[in-house]
């Protein structure tokens, strides 16, 4: 099943189930996705139901502005070569995953053009397959981890590298606002399973990343472990398992995103997350 956040025609928010080439809107008797989120069986639809063609909706990101949205870095090995930062191969009981935040404002839905800010020039691309979270909880084991997912979805989660590097935290980097893209919807995890995804990146077609989460240093379930362990997941929350080689900072020359590109994160199982790249508007610094 996929859930969703879109905007309808009439310019309403609405949420639901997409099926097949129409969305199903649920926000009238439903209270909100949370509620999807946490009991997937809350998406049944009735015939009373609104409908909307996929083609006239916009997608929202499938995230509340409470989220939590926390992402790995350097989780894939290559890519953590490709940095010139070393990461572990395999885990060891002194390794931790690198982790840093997102605000819920930095990402656009699918379909929506992210931004490139006047001041921080060098958006790079980073396509990610991301978990949601459907079953709170803190602590949680590792060896259960995976029960507390709601679902899986695609991240654009990008980067603006000049700004990123200003110190050794990434905070200033990740942050910007409309500058990820994450969507279109979220797979239930009972499409899923256990089963490994692989992460394809397309910058104007052409593949620039490429791998699958079995070669994750730290896979889902340890991240979950391990952000629980510090913070209580709530349901909703989103937890981003890191980003392959290919990204345009390691390239030679450099090559970062431009005004015009059209960037897919493809997860399989899951779908294509595609967005553009715009300049943000002129302002008078009013």
């Amino acid at each position: 099943m996929r859930l969703a956040r879109f905007t309808r025609p009439d310019g309403r928010e609405g949420f639901g189930v997409v099926d097949g080439e129409q969305v199903v809107d649920l926000a009238a008797r439903v209270p909100s996705l949370l509620t999807l989120l946490a009991d997937p069986a809350a998406a049944a639809t009735a015939d009373g139901d609104p409908r909307f063609a996929v083609a006239d909706v916009r997608w929202l990101p499938p995230v509340t502005d409470a989220a939590k949205i926390v992402c790995a870095g350097l989780n894939f090995s290559t890519h953590a070569a490709e940095t010139a930062h070393g990461a572990p191969t395999t885990r060891t009981a002194t390794d931790h995953p690198t982790l840093f935040t997102r605000f819920p404002d930095s990402f656009v839905g699918a379909g929506e053009a992210v931004v490139r800010g006047p001041e921080g020039g060098q958006l790079d691309w980073e396509g990610e397959a991301a978990l949601v979270i459907g079953t709170p909880g803190r602590r949680i084991p590792e060896a259960s981890a995976l029960e507390h997912v709601a679902g899986w979805t695609c991240m654009a989660e990008n980067s603006v590298r000049d700004w990123q590097l200003h110190s050794g935290q990434a905070v200033a980097g990740k942050n910007w606002e409309a500058s990820g893209a994450l969507g279109p919807w979220v797979v239930t995890a009972d499409e899923i399973g256990d089963k490994a995804l692989t992460v394809t990146t397309r910058l104007n077609g052409d593949v620039v990343q490429h791998d699958t989460t079995d070669h994750l240093t730290f896979p889902a379930a340890a991240l979950i472990a391990y952000v629980s362990t510090f913070t209580s997941l709530r349901t909703g929350d989103v937890i981003a398992l890191g980003t392959p080689q290919g990204v345009g900072f390691r390239q030679d020359p450099p090559r970062f995103l431009r005004p015009g590109d059209e960037v897919e994160v493809e997860v399989d199982l899951v779908g294509v997350l595609r967005h553009a790249v715009v300049d943000a508007p002129a302002t008078d610094g009013s």
